[in-house]
């Protein structure tokens, strides 16, 4: 599969059908990612028996007493590989505890299958089958170990327009941190002044750039590079300054609205250990939770005109296999899920990681995260036994 063919494939709008026709109020079911920020919303009549006979005939799926939930997060819009789904997050609630635990599974973890890292499989399944949710299901499945009952996708214009309109959400920040290379929507190929040059450039020139040689394609010879007014040649982030904006977080409880939340989980050039994905990951479960809190407020819950915005934000920006006939069902999961755990795929803390980065150009050039010897073993024995120790501790409790 060619990965970079896969970042700008032109994917048609998913069918809802007759989602948001059938029904009059909304029962907001929120779980919003980051970038990718992620949300679910139910569109269901207060008076449908119909439907409430078919929910008890038809439970919640489930497995060991657990309803697992795929939330994916892709930038949309005019960012850069629109539907790569970068914040991917399952949603694991515990029938009995009524706990939900959270795993963040990193953008850049490599999949033998599909020969892709997971953030394409989205994109892969709508290649092969028009049901790239489906397979992203499966493929988080093999991963984790874990069956994926259901999910949901969204990108991030309706995450903006959410958190909006809630009148934005109260974040935790856990550190300080930076990011002098936070990419601005539209410029992603601004020339920044440069201008397009050929020059003649010797093997020992080539050399001196610092850069593996087939980085700007460049060979010993007559080559098309960008140029400032120095004919100094543009090989850093600091040539294109003009595409990127520095951002600051200060630690603490900070309000933020909509393109600010964004910019705080989609961030990945951080300062102060913030530039992981990992940290990104954790971000991203931090804005979720905030989300959730002043979503599921009675403030929010009781406003028609808030409740008629989130559906129009949504409506486009919107992906699910959840049934309609379910949206009781998950608002309960959710407004009872008061107790949240996190976990974040292959980061044990102190430093310490079950994953590892094999070298870049067994995989193309590109970064990426593989357990030991390629053998997800490790992880499904990991995610296993934290799921379990969350359920007792709760039990316990």
């Amino acid at each position: 599969m060619d990965y970079e063919n896969l970042m700008h494939l032109n994917l048609s709008k998913p069918r809802r059908g007759n989602f948001f026709k059938k029904y009059r109020f909304l029962l907001l079911i929120a779980s919003i990612l980051i970038i990718t920020t992620i949300a679910w919303s139910f569109l269901t009549s207060t008076s449908s028996v119909f439907n409430f006979a078919i929910a008890q005939i038809n439970p919640l799926k489930s497995t060991d007493e657990r309803v697992n939930i795929l939330m994916l997060g892709n930038a949309g819009g005019k960012h850069d590989g629109p539907y790569l789904t970068d914040s991917i997050i399952i949603a694991s609630y515990h029938l009995k505890s009524k706990k939900t635990t959270l795993i963040s599974v990193p953008r850049d973890l490599w999949l033998l299958g599909t020969q892709t890292k997971v953030n394409t499989v989205y994109i892969y399944g709508q290649q092969k089958s028009q049901n790239g949710l489906s397979v992203a299901e499966d493929e988080i499945d093999n991963i984790l170990g874990i069956p994926i009952h259901y999910g949901v996708r969204i990108d991030f214009r309706g995450f903006i327009k959410a958190v909006d309109l809630v009148e934005g959400v109260d974040v935790e920040v856990p550190n300080t941190f930076d990011d002098y290379n936070y990419p601005i929507e539209g410029k992603e190929n601004d020339l920044c002044g440069l201008l397009e040059k050929e020059v003649e450039l010797s093997e020992e020139q080539i050399s001196g750039l610092n850069l593996r040689d087939d980085h700007l394609k460049l060979k010993p010879g007559l080559n098309k590079v960008l140029v400032d007014s120095t004919d100094k040649i543009a090989t850093e982030s600091a040539d294109f300054a003009c595409r990127f904006e520095h951002i600051n977080f200060k630690k603490g409880k900070t309000h933020m609205d909509g393109t600010t939340a964004l910019k705080f989980v989609r961030s990945r050039m951080g300062t102060n250990g913030e530039g992981s994905d990992f940290a990104r990951s954790r971000r991203q479960q931090i804005v979720l939770q905030a989300f959730r809190s002043k979503v599921l407020s009675l403030e929010t819950l009781f406003n028609p005109g808030k409740i008629k915005g989130l559906i129009d934000a949504f409506g486009e920006s919107f992906e699910t296999d959840i049934p309609i006939e379910r949206s009781l069902d998950f608002l309960k999961l959710v407004r009872n899920s008061e107790n949240v755990s996190n976990i974040v795929l292959g980061d044990l803390g102190g430093g310490k990681s079950i994953l590892m980065v094999p070298p870049p150009s067994e995989y193309g050039g590109a970064f990426v995260l593989i357990p030991p010897d390629n053998d997800f073993s490790a992880i499904k024995d990991y995610i296993k036994q934290r799921l379990l120790e969350d359920s007792i501790r709760v039990e316990e409790e």
